[in-house]
């Protein structure tokens, strides 16, 4: 999205060609630095210093726009918000319009997770502490990048604590870090909600009204 990357040539400070170089290599880049440092210590693996550059490079299509659009058209004013894999924090930035009562993000990669703050602090926006319950949850392109055995575990936990889910589960097979989810995904979704939509494969979960 054409924010995320303006915002993150001025975060890195980057020159003009030299940030061009790290857009266009950085999925590739980032594979290569997973392959590199292999499995033997997940916090690197979850970490590549090239991870946010390979997220504005993959999200900068239209379909991205269309899902933050619908998430945020759906969202009432001063509710409160989780976001699982918050990424470079491009939900955080749309929902701040919404006046969030509590915007809580989880994000592994340390880079991305200063990004965010700093979006944020030059909005007058910030990051609340967790809560033991959300009117929304959102999760984009993060759950297939679990280990399968903590696929289900994860997705329960995610339709436990909040009121309505937005889940996009990535099927994309290139990426090192990725796992097919060990069931069927629809009946599970089907059997722990009240109603659920599915728009351009973002699943909308109603689990409370």
């Amino acid at each position: 999205m054409r924010i995320d990357i303006e915002e993150l040539q001025l975060y890195t400070k980057m020159p003009h060609r030299n940030f061009e170089d790290f857009i266009a290599n950085a999925h590739q880049d980032n594979i290569d630095y997973y392959i590199r440092t292999g499995d033997e210590d997940g916090w690197f693996r979850r970490s590549s210093p090239f991870y946010i550059f390979d997220i504005a490079y993959s999200h900068n299509t239209g379909l991205y726009e269309v899902w933050y659009d619908y998430i945020k058209r759906r969202t009432d004013r001063g509710s409160s918000i989780y976001d699982l894999g918050a990424g470079i924090g491009t939900a955080e930035v749309i929902l701040l319009k919404r006046c969030p009562s509590a915007l809580v993000v989880d994000e592994d990669n340390l880079a991305c997770l200063d990004f965010i703050y700093w979006r944020l602090d030059r909005r007058g926006g910030e990051i609340s502490a967790p809560l033991k319950h959300y009117d929304y949850v959102v999760s984009i392109d993060t759950i297939q990048r679990l280990q399968p055995e903590f696929i289900k575990p994860v997705l329960k936990r995610l339709l436990s604590i909040a009121d309505r889910c937005f889940i996009y589960i990535n099927e994309d097979t290139r990426h090192p870090m990725f796992n097919a989810v060990p069931f069927n995904l629809e009946n599970f979704i089907a059997n722990n909600s009240l109603r659920y939509d599915k728009f351009h494969n973002l699943w909308d979960v109603v689990i409370n009204e």
